[in-house]
């Protein structure tokens, strides 16, 4: 059984990861429970834990510092990361102190965090399997600026030109491979852009393809892997429908609206932003990203007022307002048409469900 610690400052969070997940299912122990880095230090003193979900701002010590205080004192932790932000960017420093994986904490209404879960154990496994396999070979010498060279290079990767365009992919495979990263680093720069790439447009099978590239063993069947992955995603962008330009113009919006849900968010307003009429903008959106773009933004507004009345007892109407919603009684009806709950009686609901496993 994995012993671990969850490091949050949000009460409500934290008590709501330690109480809805079904962690014991993953094989997961959460054993302790910490307000900071510093106490999370303190706990470690006296907890034997192999793995820390963390949050990155908290106060006395935020999470980037102790993930370099674990780097330092307890190097066979493993670190995930809790955080707001999407942006591949922010979590850079987190992926060069070794961070594992990371949740976006907007995505914890929508059920992922089990897949997660999944991802997690699964890669902890292949880590302890790698291990023992470089323990009978030779050590391959990898410095930071090797490192700082391939997180910067991932990043071109999430621009999707490269599921498009031809020349764009051939000079960023040549590129990775110029690069070589050892084999387990490359499974881990790989997780991360499968990861990236399925919460930017969503390719169902994440499992699956997580899998098939923890088995690649050696350039030649990494070049095949990444051609058969481009091909899904050139297929889940409808590539021969639209030109490069709308594809990456809706992939923009789809992107903007996950973290921008207010009342400014409106079709007419993205259209706008995007540099298209507005029929032409909603029937692009509509085969782009799968569904309507009312459907879209109001599965994200109600999703975020999910985790709101969840994980705060913030007045019920001001959490309308934050998600977009101007009038309080529509806010109720729509709740409720896409939960079977007014907004109050799903609060209770999840709170009383979260004491009653705190109490098994």
């Amino acid at each position: 059984m994995i012993q671990a610690m969850i490091v949050e400052d949000e009460y409500f969070v934290r008590k709501g990861l330690i109480t809805t997940l079904p962690w014991e299912s993953f094989g997961i122990r959460i054993v302790a429970e910490a307000s900071n880095g510093r106490k999370a230090l303190e706990l470690l003193a006296d907890k034997s834990v192999d793995l820390i979900f963390t949050d990155l701002t908290m106060p006395a010590m935020n999470g980037l510092d102790l993930m370099r205080c674990i780097r330092q004192q307890y190097p066979g932790i493993h670190v995930v990361i809790l955080t707001c932000h999407q942006d591949f960017h922010y979590i850079q420093d987190t992926l060069r102190l070794g961070a594992l994986d990371y949740i976006v904490k907007t995505e914890l209404e929508t059920g992922n965090l089990e897949e997660a879960l999944q991802r997690i154990t699964d890669r902890i496994k292949d880590l302890a399997a790698e291990q023992r396999s470089e323990g009978r070979g030779v050590a391959t010498v990898w410095l930071d600026s090797d490192e700082t060279m391939l997180q910067s290079h991932m990043d071109e990767w999430l621009k999707l030109y490269w599921a498009i365009r031809d020349d764009d992919f051939d000079q960023l495979r040549i590129r990775l491979e110029t690069i070589q990263p050892p084999i387990p680093k490359l499974h881990k720069v790989m997780h991360s852009l499968l990861v990236e790439v399925n919460r930017l447009i969503g390719m169902g099978d994440l499992h699956e393809w997580l899998n098939r590239s923890e088995q690649v063993d050696n350039w030649e069947e990494w070049r095949t892997f990444i051609t058969r992955f481009r091909r899904a995603v050139g297929d889940k962008l409808l590539c021969s429908s639209y030109p490069d330009y709308v594809l990456l113009s809706i992939l923009d919006t789809v992107e903007y609206i996950k973290t921008n849900v207010d009342a400014k968010v409106t079709q007419s307003a993205m259209a706008a932003k995007a540099r298209m009429s507005r029929s032409y903008f909603s029937k692009c959106f509509r085969d782009i990203a799968g569904k309507p773009f009312p459907e879209y933004l109001k599965e994200l507004r109600i999703g975020r007022a999910k985790l709101l009345l969840i994980q705060s007892n913030r007045h019920i109407a001001d959490i309308a307002i934050d998600c977009g919603f101007q009038d309080y009684r529509y806010f109720s009806r729509q709740f409720k048409e896409e939960t079977g709950f007014l907004p109050s009686e799903f609060r209770i609901s999840a709170w009383e469900k979260g004491a009653a496993k705190a109490n098994e």
